[in-house]
């Protein structure tokens, strides 16, 4: 949880009732949230955050019993005070300083990764475009003459026709002190305004007219749209500018077609937007499933992908359902990933078939709730995977342990070791990420000890993490200095250096696998009884639990499979991932996969 969503989980906590009861929990998991995110600010941003910052930590200091009314009052006004500061934009110049100083001092991957993340959140919460901002701010601390001079108009120190053609690829001769403020200065500048309009799309639709306007919300047949646009047909002047005007660039032939699709634009009208795409598609989507309910019981199916127009600039993501974008990524992985795994359980579980029938179709129902949990929204998901969790749960320990009692008894160890490997998985897959901007050398020497790390078949990526824990040093001395790849490499190596340091590493994860599972127990609840729940903290959490409810459906199917009983093989296996994290926290052993 970032800063900002920490401080909305607590928002949302305070008005519903005091640390009492059932309400205990979760005023529990949202404290920790937040005394965590606070204790990753910066040194910058908490002076900024002062004296508000240590007058709400100090009002959370006490569990706020059914005495601390005015207490809890107190919070939720320091809160609401410290959310409009973050969402004005003042903190940005202070972030951009703690992301600088975490760099030039040497403080550690995870520090600038947590500064680095705050400025993106800040970015975005102050309507600028994140992605945007931070690629003009590496291309100026990079040095590149063409970035500075952008950022210098942006500015106002330089007028736009100023800009030098010959720039491109040039270095600007700044000293790094000169571009760090000019970055400064870009942060705290406001964000840009413009005229936005967002063109979305929607298959199995239609509508009464060929053109319908609803507020903002303009609808059109696509095969009459797509007709005057592209034949240049009668009623083309009376569409739209930014999808006629000579100078436009509005890709046209992106636009899906179809009897039965029908394409929306939005107008937001003009001003700051951090992300237009999604803000039109809360409205759009608003409009058709109001519209639409209860008697359309599918409803309209939203395309993946938009035009947005700007100002005269047109940017896009393709158009896109999601069975197709899998398919085009990917036509026949997933079929050949099946039937081997087909081939390897079907004689396991075949014997099964009949004489288990009553196990089998429980564990069977449960794996089709998982993989439907899958494509539904958090919430929703959420509620689905905790309910896989309380069916296994009953039948591994029958009514003895609540469902996060298990988690915590059978899967903690485990969760923490997966962890650990998938930290070390991620730092080989990505550690040729930004190759392009390397020297042939860099390249060569990142891609030979690359080569010995992964491996690639039947669609899918292994790695040898024994060959990937040893070269470590080696593929972070090989990395570019200064890239994000080669300091998360470093940190990596560092963590699994000693035995001292696996055991801080893994005090680290189990501190943070007790805030999570306090989230989740305070989302589902919050679900399930009508509590207040934010958006970010179920996000936060239902890939998490996605994945235990999975793992806990593979002990019970592998169980089955082999015969055996359930409750043995969730024993078997959390016995031995308590036995590798017992070594693990001897502090005497070093790290092992």
């Amino acid at each position: 949880m970032t800063w900002p969503q920490s401080l909305e989980q607590l928002r949302a906590r305070a008005g519903d009732g005091p640390y009492t009861g059932r309400q205990r929990q979760p005023w529990e998991a949202a404290i920790a949230d937040l005394t965590h995110s606070a204790s990753q600010l910066g040194p910058a941003v908490r002076n900024q955050l002062e004296p508000r910052l240590s007058d709400l930590l100090a009002a959370l200091a006490r569990p706020p019993d059914a005495r601390a009314t005015d207490r809890i009052a107190r919070a939720a006004r320091l809160a609401e005070e410290l959310l409009r500061q973050a969402d004005s934009g003042q903190l940005l110049p202070a972030a951009w300083q703690d992301l600088l100083g975490s760099v030039r001092d040497g403080v550690g991957f995870d520090a600038v990764d947590e500064r680095r993340g705050l400025l993106h959140v800040l970015l975005r919460r102050s309507q600028r475009q994140p992605e945007r901002w931070c690629d003009q701010l590496s291309g100026v601390m990079r040095g590149d003459a063409m970035s500075v001079q952008r950022a210098r108009v942006r500015l106002g120190d330089l007028d736009a026709t100023a800009l030098l053609k010959d720039a491109a690829g040039s270095a600007a001769g700044w000293s790094v002190q000169a571009r760090a403020d000019l970055c400064e200065r870009l942060v705290a500048a406001p964000p840009g305004t413009a005229h936005h309009v967002v063109w979305h799309a929607f298959r199995r639709a239609a509508t009464s007219k060929m053109v319908e306007e609803y507020g903002p919300v303009t609808l059109y047949n696509s095969e009459w749209l797509r007709g005057n646009l592209i034949n240049d047909g009668p009623y083309k002047s009376s569409l739209p500018v930014e999808a006629t005007a000579p100078d436009s660039f509005f890709p046209t032939d992106m636009l899906p077609e179809g009897k039965d699709v029908v394409v929306a634009r939005v107008d937001l009208g003009f001003g700051a937007r951090a992300d237009a795409p999604a803000d039109s598609r809360v409205l759009v989507q608003s409009l058709i499933l109001a519209a639409g309910f209860p008697e359309d019981r599918h409803g309209w199916e939203l395309y993946e992908g938009y035009i947005h127009a700007a100002n005269g600039d047109c940017g896009w993501k393709v158009f896109s359902l999601h069975d197709e974008d899998i398919d085009a990524r990917m036509p026949y992985g997933p079929m050949d990933i099946t039937a081997r795994r087909l081939s390897e359980m079907a004689p396991r579980v075949a014997p099964h078939l009949t004489s288990g029938l009553a196990d089998l179709s429980g564990v069977v129902d449960a794996i089709g709730w998982w993989k439907a949990s899958g494509v539904q929204p958090p919430h929703a998901s959420v509620l689905l995977d905790v309910r896989i969790l309380e069916t296994v749960a009953g039948t591994v320990c029958g009514h003895s342990q609540k469902w996060y009692e298990y988690l915590g008894a059978y899967h903690k160890s485990s969760w923490i070791r997966r962890s650990m490997a998938s930290e070390l998985f991620d730092v080989a897959w990505h550690a040729r990420d930004g190759a392009h901007g390397w020297s042939s050398q860099e390249r060569e020497a990142v891609t030979a000890i690359h080569g010995k790390l992964l491996r690639h078949r039947h669609g899918e990526s292994h790695a040898d993490m024994a060959q990937v824990v040893a070269e470590l040093p080696s593929l972070a001395a090989a990395l570019p200095e200064h890239t994000l790849q080669r300091r998360r490499t470093a940190a990596a190596a560092h963590r699994i250096s000693s035995p001292e340091r696996v055991h801080a590493w893994y005090m680290d994860l189990e501190n943070r696998w007790e805030r999570t599972l306090g989230r989740l127990r305070l989302v589902r609840n919050a679900l399930a009884h009508g509590g207040p729940v934010t958006a970010a903290a179920a996000a936060s959490v239902a890939p998490v639990v996605h994945q235990l409810a999975g793992r806990s459906l593979l002990s019970s199917l592998t169980a089955l499979t082999e015969g055996a009983a359930a409750a043995d093989r969730h024993e078997a296996h959390r016995d031995r991932c308590d036995a590798w994290a017992r070594d693990r926290l001897s502090g005497s052993t070093a790290y092992e996969p």
